[in-house]
């Protein structure tokens, strides 16, 4: 049976209301918003219904081919290292990862203001414009600069375009389910991280490096048809700042920040070189190498889904602080590992734990923001401090490794630095409920 909303005279009635409603006249301040603005239109479906899971399935593409392609990064690193790139040292060739990188969290600081003014629709077809663009480029280049400004630069500036407006638009649809649907989505970044590690190291031996970078070009193409259904639902705000000034007096909110960056960046460091890591200290054969980041983003994706699901209940800030400890114990763990079962068990492992502590920031932020109005710009001011620990964390990480190959010192610079995020996690707990140590947050 059809809802009487739908019908010509709920909504000849609906219009008349809504043409009787007095007009603002002052000039004097911005228009003002309540919370009926921020409900879905009439006829666009329930909340958390078949709509909402629409910007869950475009939101899941989004991070397919943003976070999906960073993911792979390590099959790039070590390509570049060996082959196209060997003139280079490990630093100076990290450059490339971490400028895209960087570029996914700081453009953000500018997007998430133009996502809360209504453009969201031109950020994802840039955004999409520019990967397409990078991806058939980058396969001409062949000298260090050419690979920095096609997958470091235009590249990352597309991602970082499609990145934010995604979570943002999933966490308008849903309340009671937000960690899921945030989880569930997120799960592309997951699958990216099999999909393109896999068609790379597939297809370059085979039809070579140029080609290899086009065929994921064309799969980007066909996978970024689903972002066509996402709509923001929120009337846009008006004007925007680009950073919400009072935010920095949230001492939750810049603990949660500082945590979050420095846990991404212990993550990311372990992500990165564990393929060449594995290759130097360890027995695995080069097929098995070859496939390390694929079991790693494997269990990624049991972590996004299962471990999602559960921060629901538990709270995604008790979630995030738990695999932080997990992945630091693991990542000093890894000293210790020298066979290939032990690589393979440490990459499913660190798999869940990491794409656990990746997928839930945008629960985070919501859970520790009381004014959901403003949540673009602080989900911008997060990605763009996290953005610049990425920026600084591959090329230092190169650095230690160096010609002497200090793979212990790696593994101490990416354990620190998850220590540290476990306990300026925990600090947030405390900062914004105290003791209470059975709340989820």
């Amino acid at each position: 049976m059809a809802d009487s909303t739908d019908t010509p005279a709920a909504t000849a009635t609906h219009d008349k209301a809504v043409s009787e409603k007095p007009l603002a006249t002052s000039t004097d301040s911005p228009p003002e918003y309540s919370e009926e603005d921020e409900q879905p239109v009439p006829g666009a479906g329930s909340r958390e219904g078949l709509r909402a899971w629409l910007q869950v399935l475009g939101a899941f593409c989004v991070y397919l081919n943003t976070w999906g392609l960073m993911n792979a990064w390590g099959v790039f690193q070590t390509y570049y290292e060996v082959d196209l790139l060997q003139a280079h040292p490990s630093s100076s060739v990290a450059w490339i990862g971490s400028s895209q990188s960087c570029l996914l969290f700081v453009v953000s600081i500018v997007v998430g203001p133009l996502f809360d003014l209504g453009f969201s629709n031109s950020l994802f077809y840039t955004g999409s414009g520019l990967m397409l663009l990078g991806s058939f480029l980058v396969g001409i280049a062949h000298r260090f600069y050419q690979v920095l400004l096609t997958q470091g630069i235009v590249i990352g500036l597309g991602i970082g375009c499609l990145f934010l407006p995604a979570p943002a638009i999933v966490s308008q649809y849903f309340d009671r389910n937000l960690g899921l649907a945030i989880s569930v989505s997120s799960m592309g970044s997951a699958l990216g991280g099999v999909i393109y590690p896999a068609i790379f190291t597939q297809l370059e031996p085979r039809i070579g490096f140029a080609w290899t970078t086009r065929v994921i070009g064309f799969v980007i193409l066909v996978t970024s048809l689903p972002i066509l259904a996402m709509r923001s639902k929120t009337a846009p705000k008006a004007p925007v700042q680009i950073v919400d000034w009072r935010s920095l007096t949230d001492v939750p909110f810049m603990l949660l920040n500082l945590g979050l960056c420095l846990g991404f960046m212990g993550l990311y460091v372990i992500i990165t070189y564990i393929q060449l890591y594995a290759e130097a200290r360890t027995t695995v054969s080069d097929t098995l190498a070859d496939n390390i980041l694929i079991i790693l983003n494997a269990g990624s994706l049991v972590g996004r889904l299962v471990l999602g699901y559960f921060a629901d209940k538990t709270g995604s800030i008790n979630m995030q602080t738990a695999m932080a400890l997990t992945a630091m114990v693991l990542t000093f763990c890894l000293l210790a590992i020298r066979t290939a079962a032990g690589v393979v068990v440490f990459a499913l492992l660190f798999g869940v734990a990491s794409g656990t502590f990746m997928g839930l920031p945008v629960a985070s932020i919501a859970n520790v923001s009381d004014d959901k109005s403003k949540m673009g710009t602080r989900i911008g001011m997060t990605l763009f401090l996290v953005g610049i620990g990425a920026l600084i964390s591959y090329p230092i990480a190169g650095a230690i490794i160096g010609d002497s190959e200090n793979w212990v010192g790696l593994v101490a610079f990416s354990g620190a630095l998850l220590i540290a995020s476990t306990v300026i996690l925990t600090a947030t707990r405390l900062a914004k409920v105290g003791r209470q140590w059975t709340k989820a947050l």
